[in-house]
């Protein structure tokens, strides 16, 4: 019930009638809160600025109809319900004329007012929880929805896969065909998703390229498999338009709760990071975050030297780039080092100690093998960005821009 999503005042100063409605209505919604006047009802208002409002007419202070209007200058699309036991032609009148969703006589008719509040809490769902393109759940729906997983996940044992997905090209698709054909894109996309996965499901658009799904029922690792090559095969197609047939594909990067973690933005950023590994693979391929550590190990007898171009780092705590105007050579295995540290780790140092938490991946636990790496770039890197990366008391995050290292990779 979307109802379930959306707190509710109800406004009445008759006790009895409040705890019926609160009996009735409490389960039903988000948050149940009561006013027995006007005057509580505009402060609870103004305090708790709730989603739906039903109103008696007769009420202390003001009446409920203008208790409505002052609550419709404030927000006119305030949705608001107006009760009456004399369902005469004024009161609906001037229900209708102050914009309320709904006058309803008494005694209440249960189901119309469940009638009225269910067709309510649909237009708020549409208005804040939806994507008017494609029709999925946005990704404020999708933080709920993960969010619940988590909280969840402290009562009983539950696992689930979180999957990002990329429209490889969309960029150059919108700007060799125009906006119209990456819409029709999109819309097919989130179409043939949605056809893939089972009811319970989430599928919800991240940006304007991207979709996040959540796959909550599957049995076992080779159905998880099974269900994501189903996807993949689902984002590759073609369209027609105007006489061309435009082909569209997609990347996928899957992170699993509680294998990979058991931290929302740390398995979207497992996730985010094994689709850039996917596209490193090449097109409409799909990648699982338990084998981002195996880009690395693919790579450590490479000497193949990549130059990195100025001002690389983005420092997300002191907002500035870290390198000066000269290209740095890095090899592969560097750059891919450097990479998963400033994506994946909270580093820090501490008395030359070096200390990293970089969510399983074997071959960066061993200490040794970090401390050559880093022992390398003190001498490559430029000396503003070693004071920031290995300075003495420092606890950082970084983020690197991996547009340009899939270019150089």
């Amino acid at each position: 019930m979307l109802l379930k999503n959306f707190s509710l005042l109800f406004v009445e100063d008759d006790p009895i009638t409040q705890e019926q409605m609160k009996i009735l209505l409490e389960d039903d919604c988000k948050i149940f809160y009561q006013a027995y006047n006007a005057k509580d009802a505009i402060a609870l208002y103004n305090k708790k600025n709730p989603d739906i409002v039903i109103t008696d007419i007769n009420l202390p202070f003001m009446n409920g109809l203008e208790l409505a209007k002052t609550i419709k200058e404030k927000d006119i699309s305030q949705p608001i319900i107006v009760l009456s036991a004399y369902d005469n032609k004024d009161n609906i009148l001037n229900s209708i004329n102050l914009g309320s969703d709904g006058f309803i006589a008494k005694p209440i008719d249960v189901e119309l007012l469940y009638k009225r509040l269910n067709a309510i809490a649909q237009t708020l769902h549409n208005l804040a929880y939806c994507d008017p393109l494609t029709q999925l759940t946005n990704k404020r729906f999708f933080d709920q929805e993960i969010d619940k997983l988590l909280q969840k996940a402290k009562e009983e044992t539950l696992e689930f896969a979180l999957l990002f997905i990329n429209i490889n090209d969309f960029k150059n698709i919108n700007n060799k065909y125009g906006y119209k054909v990456g819409d029709i894109i999109l819309q097919d996309i989130a179409k043939n998703i949605s056809s893939t996965l089972f009811h319970e499901s989430v599928i919800s658009r991240n940006q304007s390229d991207e979709f996040l799904v959540l796959l909550k029922n599957y049995t076992s690792a080779e159905q998880l498999k099974q269900i994501v090559y189903q996807i993949s095969k689902a984002t590759s197609n073609n369209i027609h338009y105007q006489g061309s047939i435009i082909h569209y594909s997609c990347s996928i990067g899957i992170s699993q709760f509680p294998q990979e973690s058991k931290n929302k933005s740390e398995l979207l950023t497992l996730a985010d990071q094994a689709m850039n590994n996917a596209k490193k693979l090449g097109k409409e391929n799909y990648f699982f975050a338990y084998d981002n550590a195996n880009i690395l190990n693919k790579v450590q007898k490479d000497t193949e030297l990549l130059k990195i171009a100025p001002q690389f780092f983005w420092h997300k705590k002191y907002e500035q780039l870290f390198f000066n105007e000269k290209e740095i050579l890095l090899t592969k295995k560097e750059l891919l080092f450097l990479t998963l540290l400033f994506n994946k780790a909270n580093y820090q140092a501490r008395y030359e100690e070096i200390t990293l938490y970089l969510w399983g991946d074997p071959y960066l636990e061993k200490k040794e093998n970090i401390k050559t790496l880093i022992k390398t770039l003190r001498k490559k890197l430029p000396y503003n960005c070693i004071s920031n990366i290995f300075g003495i008391g420092y606890k950082i995050n970084f983020q690197s821009d991996n547009r340009l290292l899939a270019k150089l990779l």
